[in-house]
């Protein structure tokens, strides 16, 4: 691999080679296959082999967040509580590409969830929460049918209504939805899994891998399922202990170094697929060593939350030297 030499700008690209070669530094890699049909390679330094130990397979199964686009439709802020479950909403018109009407309304509450974007999301911590509009039925994988949002909560389809046009204009809709005339505000990759209690969420789009355990949120209408979104990937899991288990595993240095071997920084950096390579098992209670990393997980988010910043470098120090352990490397 060859890398520009600290200090040196950019190089014209018809200089001679005997005037390039000051100006750069190599490094000899290793490339080998990954996984058995993926097509992706591995490129290791020779002391970095023993990441290897990592590669197995995932019992845990990786997706991409919600998508919610056009965000200036479903992402919302609340700006009032009133009686009988109904808020005061106004749109967040000015995020994201589409050129959105902005409007302040009285909708009810139900569909309204807490939102993490990969913006948010911080090693062990999430910066701030969003709210978004999730009017997808998660069993049928579609919008919920118009008869029945229009009885439930007439104010959000009353809502939905004055933006129409706009919604049936999506990429999304016409690819996923619109053959089967499916309601105009679907949305896509909402099922049971998204409402599941406990998830394990990191960016998507990065350079290296930011994982939080997140769960439930307090907001004006209580305590409501916090909802990824597509910036993200994440695990879904039954219990507290085993998503900071997992999570104690992803944000470890060693498996952060392995999944850069093959997933080149950018868009897809984060995305579900490089999971699939990283071998977690199954977390297991009785195990002692998963109970510590699952506890030292628990420990590192409220040091987060204490913005404990020494504290937790060596607290992550613990981590790295408990998941070396683990994978016996």
């Amino acid at each position: 691999m060859w890398i520009r030499k600290k200090g040196v700008g950019k190089i014209p690209t018809d200089l001679m080679l005997d005037r390039v070669l000051p100006l750069l530094k190599k490094k000899k890699l290793l490339a080998t296959p990954i996984g058995k049909s993926s097509g992706s390679w591995q490129t290791v330094s020779e002391s970095e082999i023993a990441l290897g130990g990592i590669e197995g397979i995932n019992p845990y199964r990786a997706r991409r967040g919600a998508s919610t686009e056009p965000y200036g439709v479903f992402w919302l802020e609340i700006q009032q509580v009133l009686t009988e479950n109904n808020i005061i909403i106004k749109n967040r018109a000015n995020r994201g590409k589409w050129t959105i009407q902005e409007v302040k309304e009285c909708i009810e509450s139900d569909l309204v969830f807490p939102a993490i974007s990969g913006g948010e999301i911080m090693r062990w911590g999430v910066a701030s929460y969003n709210y978004v509009l999730i009017t997808q039925d998660p069993t049928t994988r579609a919008g919920y049918e118009e008869s029945i949002l229009k009885t439930r909560w007439p104010r959000t389809y009353g809502y939905l209504l004055k933006f129409k046009s706009q919604l049936l204009e999506r990429a999304a809709y016409k690819k996923y939805h619109a053959e089967q005339n499916n309601p105009f505000y679907s949305q896509y990759n909402i099922a049971d899994y998204s409402f599941v209690r406990y998830k394990v969420a990191w960016k998507r789009m990065a350079n290296d891998i930011f994982s939080v355990v997140v769960s439930q949120f307090k907001t004006p209408v209580g305590y409501k399922i916090i909802i990824p979104t597509d910036t993200t990937s994440y695990f879904s899991v039954d219990s507290e202990d085993e998503a900071h288990y997992i999570c104690a595993i992803i944000n470890s240095t060693i498996v952060r170094d392995f999944i850069k071997s093959y997933s080149s920084a950018g868009r897809g950096f984060g995305a579900p697929s490089v999971m699939e390579h990283v071998g977690i098992p199954k977390f297991d209670l009785n195990i002692k060593l998963h109970q510590e990393l699952s506890q030292v997980s628990k420990d590192l988010h409220n040091l987060k939350l204490e913005d404990q910043t020494n504290m937790i470098q060596e607290l992550e120090e613990k981590n790295d030297n408990l998941v070396s352990k683990f994978f016996k490397i």
